[in-house]
């Protein structure tokens, strides 16, 4: 899943200095020469080069700006697009609760698991994508209408099978291995609809309403998330519809998956051939922006954003991230129903969930505006990280708890709370990663360049989850202990290691004699400007909890630009262009007495 809005910055642009979107993602230093606008060679520099955003033509800047009004029936068709992309991805997340509730492996549920690496795959072919299409038709719509058309057809053939790929017909043990090549598919065909409506969703709205698209995106997903895995689980349970919603029991539930693979096959079939014959491209946009010369081009392009270190930097930092939540994520849902736990009582917690995963990216977009949209990130990342271990000790609490006639109450509230929780914390970082992606995304290769990003976003949950699914069976409790305190000594080691850079500097001769000779960056905040240097005061790396116990130091460091002699004219320059309070990063490159010489790295925005 992918969603968020981006927030375009209209503040002006720092003349000295490299292009900076985001300080998360890419800063370069102020060059060494002259202060003064008549030297327009000087501004930029190389980073410049590297700009993530495409700029904006004077074209773009002599329309007026559009309301999102003006634009609802784009906004909503969008927003329909992404329901439908929805109902794929949950019908596979439905699978593995039905396979547990038959008694599969863990192993098995590693392997069909791949069934969801299309969306982080998706990259392969996105240049594709971008590069074929038919002009007269539609960039978009070149691959939107074929490629749901076989979702279409593909689910309809597929609602004649599945009952026997599960064994539901003939009592046979399912069929993982046929399973997971048929939703490998499946899926497959939702990732290449994925990138022709994320490419088509830069082009659809106006750039004043761009962000709307991430909101699409989470909304709509969401949506039809819910429509694919908890409305179908819900369905399908004979024991809750003869509870809730029948007056005379029957053996099966209201529907079955192959009657909700038909009715969805069919609703992508008439509901296609309508956007095909109604909906039509902005063909100037199309002409104008996104053109490319080829596949070949495409995948220049596509390198050439790899290449970038500031890019290489953040996909390994998202590659990453995820790993300390995916037992949590992949195997808590399992283990619940392996304890007893009903599957479409599971299903039914996340009905109150829906409201609040409508409601959160609208929330936290709000946050993620502005030159960091990373931040809320990383702080919602140790508390994800704390949920991790109460959703261990809620499998471990589970077994305890059932009674006869199944479980109170009681535990299905702490259930739902740790699970409402959780989705704080989850949509909190997915909000984040997505407004950045839409921020730095560039309209000439917009379905590659956002599906790029996504991917890895996608690839960093993927991977672990698979990886944890395939350990549950082979670990045991005294290895699962033995690699825990290895793991707990690594971690100590690394904290004790880090502490310097959680440590509050005051003066010159606090920072570490390797901080300078590596080069290192640091964070502070803009105190006074005076005939020396600038007044800096240092903001360390915060550790959640342990910070908020320790006092804080007071001074502020005495920061010179290096390669600059400070004249009275450029300290009126950076009293103007510089805010009271900003806060800026800066390189560490030598020291002298208690002054430090270094590279000043500023937001430069559009």
């Amino acid at each position: 899943m992918s969603p968020t809005i981006s927030h375009k910055d209209n503040s002006r642009q720092r003349r000295p200095g490299t292009f900076n979107h985001s300080l998360d993602m890419k800063s370069g230093p102020l060059p060494p020469g002259s202060w003064d606008d008549d030297h327009p060679e000087l501004v930029g520099g190389e980073g410049d080069k590297e700009a993530l955003l495409g700029d904006i033509g004077a074209s773009d800047l002599s329309k007026p700006p559009r309301s999102c009004r003006a634009e609802l029936s784009s906004i909503l068709l969008l927003l329909f697009l992404y329901v439908l992309q929805g109902i794929p991805l949950g019908l596979a997340g439905s699978i593995p609760l039905i396979l547990q509730s038959k008694n599969v492996s863990y192993t098995d549920q590693a392997f069909f698991s791949f069934v969801f690496w299309p969306f982080s795959l998706k990259l392969l072919w996105a240049p594709l994508v971008d590069a074929v299409y038919f002009r007269n038709f539609g960039r978009r719509k070149s691959w939107l209408v074929p490629t749901q058309y076989i979702l279409g057809f593909f689910m309809i053939y597929l609602s004649t099978q599945v009952d026997h790929l599960l064994g539901s017909t003939d009592g046979r043990s399912p069929d993982v291995v046929a399973l997971t090549v048929t939703f490998f598919l499946f899926e497959f065909l939702a990732a290449t609809q994925d990138i022709a409506v994320d490419g088509w969703a830069l082009t659809m709205l106006s750039r004043e309403n761009v962000g709307y698209a991430s909101t699409c995106n989470s909304v709509g997903q969401t949506a039809g998330y819910f429509l694919g895995n908890v409305l179908f689980l819900a369905l399908e349970s004979a024991d809750f519809c003869n509870k809730y919603l029948r007056l005379q029991p029957r053996p099966r539930g209201i529907v079955t998956l192959s009657d909700f693979l038909f009715f969805w096959g069919t609703v992508f079939l008439i509901t296609t051939t309508l956007v095909a014959l109604l909906k039509k491209e902005n063909k100037e946009v199309l002409v104008g922006k996104e053109e490319t010369q080829g596949i070949t081009d495409t995948y220049k392009l596509l390198f050439s954003i790899i290449k970038m270190p500031a890019v290489l930097t953040f996909c390994l930092l998202i590659l990453t991230a995820k790993i300390g939540f995916s037992a949590a994520d992949a195997v808590t849902g399992l283990k619940l129903v392996e304890e007893g736990v009903p599957k479409e009582h599971l299903a039914l917690l996340a009905v109150p969930m829906v409201p609040l995963q409508i409601i959160l990216p609208l929330i936290i977009s709000r946050y993620t505006a502005g030159p960091q949209p990373l931040n809320i990130f990383y702080k919602a990342m140790p508390y994800r990280l704390l949920l991790g271990l109460e959703y261990a000790l809620l499998v471990w609490w589970t077994p305890k708890v059932e009674h006869q006639g199944g479980f109170p109450m009681y535990y299905y509230v702490i259930v739902l709370l740790s699970y409402a929780l959780h989705q704080v914390t989850l949509y909190s970082m997915y909000v984040s990663i997505m407004a950045f992606n839409a921020k730095v995304s560039d309209p000439l290769i917009g379905g590659t360049y956002m599906t790029l990003l996504n991917t890895v976003s996608n690839l960093g949950g993927n991977w672990p989850s698979t990886v944890a699914l395939w350990l549950v069976d082979p670990l045991t409790l005294r290895l699962v202990r033995n690699i825990s305190t290895v793991m707990a000594i690594a971690g100590v080691m690394l904290l004790l290691r880090s502490v310097r850079l959680t440590s509050k500097f005051t003066s010159s001769s606090d920072i570490p004699v390797e901080f300078i000779r590596r080069n290192v960056k640091l964070r502070g905040r803009l105190r006074r400007i005076t005939e020396n240097g600038l007044e800096i005061e240092h903001i360390p790396i915060t550790l959640p909890v342990i910070s908020s116990w320790r006092k804080e130091p007071c001074g502020v460091l005495l920061v010179k630009l290096a390669g600059v002699e400070l004249t009275e004219m450029g300290k009126v320059w950076l009293q103007k262009e510089l805010k009271p309070s900003q806060v800026l990063w800066f390189q560490l490159l030598g020291k002298e007495n208690s002054a430090l010489f270094c590279y000043l790295l500023v937001n430069k925005v559009r």
